[in-house]
């Protein structure tokens, strides 16, 4: 069944609109400011604060950050290659952090920080950033509103009082979406799993590009439900919203995200390198790991979370061969 996408032909201009993101942001800069251009896959509020962190350490430098959601992040590297303007690209999850790996689009960078060995790539190439956990995120208010009750598995989002009702990231343009494609299928295996995707899709109305969706959405009301990211939901908890943050009880599925330097034709500058020492820096993770569970050695994990709070086992969610394979499938089952 098709459901509710953003177009090929818009991504395709937007695409196309970011090849000139940072025109006229040559490393010389303006005037005699050097420059560092970042690309981030994180969310624009939480670039401000990184930016302007950056900023007050390197008061002379011109340092750009652009959002861009992950999977238009990744073409654009692989379109440019090593006439890319990015210096430094961040929050890219490790499935397309590998897939540039492979493609040779990548630099090796030796970090100051010690990594846990579960998230090191022993070329030094794909830095860990942070850990980051699927959570189903729902909306108290219109759940009251609609009397539904909160759903506590993956299971009780196939009933169809909830048609209509759910929201979640596509699995071709977010890793958000990509990693509950690829632990649902883990959890019940490749055919079951496809099954079950057929039949949640039933009560899904929007796919949405960015894995920020559905939080976005449930926050503002428009979706009783969404297939979010933890820490979105606690952080939007905080704020006061009526959100709740409720883990399914087969388990959350999860990745890292990456902090990369890109391989250009030039060698990059030593403030690149100062730019990716710092943000990579025990203090820099701090500011930039925007998730809750930690991935420096001995570094303390953020946020509470329930007793029997598990996670999937997410194998292979790296595999560019298997996550190539799975987006046909969910192409021309969805799409």
């Amino acid at each position: 069944m098709k459901k509710r996408f953003f177009s090929t032909l818009a991504l395709m201009l937007t695409a196309a609109v970011a090849a000139g993101l940072f025109a006229g942001c040559s490393s010389s800069g303006s005037g005699d400011k050097q420059v560092v251009n970042i690309l981030s896959a994180n969310y624009e509020d939480q670039i401000a604060l990184q930016l302007d962190y950056l900023r007050e350490i390197y008061p002379d430098a011109e340092i750009n950050i652009t959002y861009m959601s992950s999977g238009k992040l990744a073409a654009k590297i692989q379109a440019e290659g090593a006439d890319s303007e990015a210096d430094i690209l961040l929050s890219l999850s490790s499935g397309y952090a590998n897939q540039l790996k492979d493609g040779g689009y990548l630099r090796s960078f030796t970090p100051k920080s010690t990594y846990k060995a579960e998230y090191t790539d022993p070329d030094n190439v794909i830095i860990p950033n942070g850990v980051w956990s699927g959570a189903i995120l729902v909306n108290t208010q219109e759940l009251e509103k609609l009397g539904l009750p909160e759903p506590t598995s993956y299971e009780d989002l196939l009933n169809p009082i909830y048609k209509g009702h759910i929201v979640m990231s596509n699995p071709n343009t977010s890793s958000t979406g990509y990693f509950f494609l690829h632990g649902i299928l883990g959890l019940y295996g490749e055919e079951k799993g496809w099954e079950y995707f057929d039949k949640l899709s039933e009560n899904i109305f929007l796919f949405g590009e960015s894995g920020s969706t559905p939080s976005s959405m449930v926050a503002s009301g428009e979706a009783a439900i969404g297939l979010g990211i933890d820490y979105e939901g606690l952080l939007l908890q905080s704020e006061g919203k009526p959100v709740k943050v409720l883990f399914a009880s087969e388990g959350a599925p999860y990745d890292y995200d990456t902090a990369l330097l890109v391989n250009k034709k030039e060698e990059p500058s030593q403030l690149v390198l100062d730019v990716l020492d710092t943000i990579t820096s025990a203090e820099g993770n701090a500011v930039f790991n925007n998730y809750n569970l930690s991935v420096i050695e001995g570094g303390e994990n953020r946020g509470e979370y329930p007793e029997n709070f598990k996670l999937l086992d997410m194998t292979d969610i790296a595999d560019p061969d298997l996550k190539a394979e799975r987006a046909q499938k969910w192409s021309e089952r969805y799409e």
